[in-house]
């Protein structure tokens, strides 16, 4: 491991005071207003003499991008991470969701996981290049989006359709990765090389209206329930993509032994009763679950409009998610299939998943780095069940990677009440994130001991 001379606690110390600062911005998407945070960053680089620029796809809409140049031999990495969040309910809060408070060594506040929390690691990780001077082959560019928690169509996708330029680049590490799972007395950490697909549905029930007081069959109601428990109780084939054959043989590779058989077992022949029945835990269970088939979950219901009126519709929207590889299309005519003639379908959006080879020189660098600052842990490669800004820059290889080894729970906070990240998380990711960078660009990483 390379000595940089550099001070951990004094960057954990900034850091901390950075993703203090970014929560007390209000960003909840709708509407955004990201842009006074953009302008904060951009703030914070130019007085360090890194160039920046906040780039707006609409009022208040802000994208951060910042470049440090290299000599061009290699196209650009790129850091990225979104400076919206999701609406909050304060008052089952403990504290104030955008109060950025340090209480017993973790910053609470929405976004501190997802992804202020990120945005100030990489920011440090940006100072630090500049501090140290260090002469990089290739550029690193820091960018902070707008609007992924609504799709990003005024955050990524909108900056790679009108400012590509700004943004380019052959790798990215991103959100979505770097949760420590502890199997059979072995530390892995989930890189990120592929996401699930957003295939979202609207379920339109109908049935004829009446008086509530006089119950009557085939009503719009009783088919949208009918719709609900179907889906809600469904599952669907399970499918082994690439990168979760991968994730799952190199699980095996370590663990040896029963398990190794019992992963081959199920990997010849991919049934969920095998896979369930593999000796993890319920979380690392229902995270599999998840990464392995298509799944459609009802999530909203509208319809009536008095107490004593039986409605004549009900819409239930549905968010679908489909592994790499499915159709869109496809997938919204099983649902049909599932839910039957009296509910009509409709694919609302068309996203489709997407991986990225793990087989690339900065997954390995991700991997060795790991390996140095975590001994006996190992980088596997993982399949989010959700989405990411990844998806609106199809010509990036994208690895979502942000380790948390003391607190790997803390991953499951995001969108959760009461958010909020340790101080020993951000040294860590903020070390590891410098050290990746620093040995994927820097021309050469020479011991300063």
């Amino acid at each position: 491991m390379t000595d940089w001379g550099i001070d951990w606690s004094a960057v954990r110390d900034e850091v901390t005071r950075h993703l203090q600062a970014l929560i007390r911005f209000e960003t909840v998407n709708p509407p955004g207003n990201e842009t006074p945070l953009a302008e904060y960053l951009a703030d914070v680089l130019r007085r360090e003499g890194i160039p920046a620029e906040v780039v707006e796809s609409a009022p208040g809409r802000g994208n951060l991008v910042a470049r440090l140049r290299g000599r061009g031999r290699g196209r650009p990495l790129l850091l990225m991470a979104h400076s919206d969040v999701v609406s909050v309910e304060r008052e089952k809060w403990s504290r104030d969701p955008f109060g950025g408070e340090l209480v017993d060594g973790r910053v609470w506040g929405r976004g501190a996981v997802d992804t202020k929390g990120l945005v100030a690691c990489e920011l440090s990780v940006m100072l630090l290049l500049r501090r140290l001077g260090l002469p990089l082959e290739r550029d690193v560019i820091f960018a902070v989006f707008a609007d992924e928690e609504a799709g990003g169509q005024f955050g990524a996708c909108w900056m790679w359709e009108h400012h590509r330029d700004l943004i380019d680049a052959e790798f990215a590490i991103n959100e979505g990765g770097g949760m420590a799972l502890e199997l059979g007395g072995h530390r892995f950490y989930l890189c990120q090389t592929g996401e699930k697909g957003a295939a979202r549905l609207r379920l339109v029930a109908r049935g004829e209206p009446g008086h509530a007081s006089m119950p009557m069959p085939n009503t719009a109601m009783q088919h949208a329930a009918r719709a609900i428990l179907t889906l809600s109780t469904h599952t669907f084939p399970t499918v082994l993509t690439p990168t979760v054959t991968r994730f799952l043989r190199e699980i095996a590779q370590t663990l040896g032994g029963t398990v190794r058989a019992q992963i081959e077992s199920a990997l010849a022949d991919p049934t969920w009763e095998r896979l369930a029945a593999l000796p993890i835990g319920a979380g690392e269970r229902r995270l599999l679950y998840a990464m392995t088939r298509s799944t459609a979950v009802p999530t909203i219901v509208r319809g009536g409009h008095r107490i004593n009126v039986i409605p004549s519709e009900v819409v239930v929207e549905v968010d679908g998610r489909i592994l790499p590889g499915q159709d869109p299309e496809a997938f919204a005519s099983e649902v049909q299939r599932l839910v039957g003639p009296n509910v009509e379908v409709q694919l609302t959006t068309r996203g489709r998943g997407l991986e990225a080879d793990p087989d690339s020189p900065l997954f390995r660098t991700i991997c060795e780095t790991m390996a140095d600052l975590d001994p006996g842990a190992r980088v596997v490669p993982y399949l989010v069940p959700g989405g990411t800004d990844a998806k609106c820059l199809p010509g990036i290889k994208v690895y979502g990677f942000m380790p948390m080894r003391d607190h790997p729970e803390e991953f499951d906070l995001a969108h959760a009440h009461d958010e909020r990240i340790s101080v020993s998380t951000l040294e860590f990711a903020t070390r590891a994130l410098f050290e990746i960078v620093a040995r994927f660009c820097a021309s050469r990483v020479e011991s300063r001991a």
